[in-house]
């Protein structure tokens, strides 16, 4: 078991034109995360546009990101899927390729009953020998997994941690407080809470903005850490202004306007050679006129 903690990156997943992944911006893009001293990666997560690639894709997505860190911070693959079975799937190829650990969401489409969760994430974890993280984001998959069902797989051995991406700070106490003692890692998925989750306990958090700005992230979680919370105020007032603003911009889903502004600063900044986005997710209609900075970004609308 890596050691999980502080910041870990949810890499967007540069692409070509064709929309098929583009290796070698994704191999750029975590070397200019090593150099601003993120803690891991969380690969192929809703920043990373999974759903959209195919398995073979997804795979080698996931071969880069690992030959490319060459074991500098631990990589944690997402391996979720519609169902228990292809979820095992993209698990297997990604122990095959090298990641420390495995993600999934509960299987989308079907309202699940939390029973079936349990029974999902036990199968997962009976099939690869490698830690498994529950990745709980409700709002895209339509099924909280609910606070006693993380804290009996907790419990039992069958999950290692948690990337909990709905913002609800007393469910995350709660569950900080339940697994208390475990061998359990507990991240926040969240721009905004990063002092907020250390605070309350949490190992680190896995913020989307980390893609663009993974040293002011890296500081923030550090400041928290070491209770300068006055600076980390600071830090994440300007990015509850950044992802104020990119969210106005959004011309289709505000998950797509998100990811096509962190693309679009990194092609900016020549880490990655395009913008896109995955189809029929939209790009915002704004050009990004400063890169940025930890605190804002200044953006005007085309046309």
């Amino acid at each position: 078991m890596r050691d999980w903690h502080g910041i870990v990156t949810p890499l967007v997943t540069p692409i070509h034109d064709d929309g098929t992944p583009d290796l070698e911006s994704m191999a750029r893009l975590v070397e200019f995360q090593l150099a601003e001293g993120v803690h891991g990666f969380w690969v192929l997560g809703t920043t990373g546009e999974f759903a959209a690639f195919t398995e073979d894709e997804r795979a080698a997505v996931v071969e880069t990101v690992v030959r490319t860190a060459r074991g500098r911070v631990p990589v944690l693959a997402n391996a979720s899927d519609a169902g228990t079975r292809l979820a095992i799937r993209h698990a297997r190829r990604a122990h095959e390729v090298g990641a420390d650990a495995v993600a999934a969401t509960p299987p989308y489409y079907y309202p699940h009953a939390q029973t079936e969760l349990i029974d999902h994430y036990r199968a997962i974890a009976a099939a690869v020998s490698l830690p498994l993280f529950v990745y709980n984001i409700p709002q895209t998959v339509r099924v909280r997994v609910e606070l006693p069902t993380v804290v009996t797989l907790a419990r039992e051995g069958t999950v290692a941690g948690i990337k909990d991406s709905q913002n609800d700070m007393d469910w995350l106490r709660r569950l900080i407080l339940a697994t208390a003692g475990l061998d359990f890692s507990i991240f926040a998925g969240t721009w905004t809470l990063i002092d907020a989750a250390v605070l309350l306990g949490a190992d680190g958090a896995i913020p989307s903005i980390a893609n663009t700005s993974p040293a002011a992230t890296v500081a923030t979680y550090e400041s928290a850490v070491a209770g300068r919370w006055n600076q980390t105020a600071g830090a994440e007032a300007g990015m509850i202004e950044t992802d104020d603003r990119v969210r106005s911009l959004a011309v289709g889903s505000q998950n797509g306007a998100v990811i096509s502004f962190l693309k679009t600063v990194l092609w900016k900044r020549g880490v990655i050679a395009s913008p896109a986005v995955t189809a029929p997710l939209r790009a915002v209609s704004a050009a990004v006129v400063e890169d940025y900075s930890g605190r804002e970004v200044a953006v005007v609308a085309e046309g």
